[in-house]
């Protein structure tokens, strides 16, 4: 299966918003939404099974959803989409306010509280359906949908700066920019430190 072809279907990228057991903010990044009915107001969420934010979700049965801007940083979303807030306070450094006591970001196009009136569960991910309780317009930006936010990865990643190492050939094009690393870093392969590598 060409997992392109399913990111050809329309959707957009969120966050959600939700409070641990001992009160902390946290929210992870999603991308897959979709209304179900306008009247009674029904949304469908999917968030996957290993989130933090979803295994509290389940036990409050509420999260909030900020529907993000075409031009939301990448930061943002690597921080909501690649960390976890089991370790990381993601809200601390977002710029947010509480909506039913509950985070949203603050430059988000729309955001909503929602109840959750049913749950089931895939083989990597609980489908919520989603009574909406209340929501407000945000900013007049255009939502980020999916697909521009892959084109617009692809690109960014297309035009990271590759390293080589010149003893063993290993190549490091990680996330994190070579300049960056810490001076003590070695080469996963040979162990050479950072002065035998050569931008490709």
């Amino acid at each position: 299966m060409d997992l392109q072809a399913l990111f050809k279907i329309s959707h957009g990228v969120y966050l959600t918003g939700a409070k641990d057991e001992s009160g902390r903010l946290i929210g992870s990044c999603i991308d897959s939404v979709m209304v179900v009915e306008a009247d009674p107001q029904q949304i469908i969420i999917s968030m996957n099974n290993a989130s933090y934010t979803m295994e509290n979700v389940v036990k409050s049965g509420e999260l909030t959803l900020s529907i993000l801007p075409a031009d939301t940083p990448d930061e943002l979303i690597e921080l909501f989409g690649m960390q976890s807030s089991r370790d990381t306070d993601k809200w601390g450094p977002t710029s947010h306010v509480l909506y039913h006591d509950l985070p949203v970001y603050k430059e988000a196009v729309a955001y909503m509280y929602l109840n959750v009136k049913e749950t089931f569960e895939t083989a990597g991910h609980h489908v919520f359906l989603c009574d909406v309780v209340a929501g407000e317009a945000g900013t007049m930006a255009d939502p980020m949908l999916y697909a521009d936010y892959q084109k617009r990865k692809a690109t960014s990643i297309s035009m990271k700066k590759r390293w080589r190492c010149t003893v063993c050939g290993y190549i490091y094009d990680g996330e994190i920019p070579f300049e960056d690393l810490p001076d003590d870093w070695v080469c996963p392969l040979c162990k050479q430190d950072k002065s035998v590598f050569v931008p490709e």
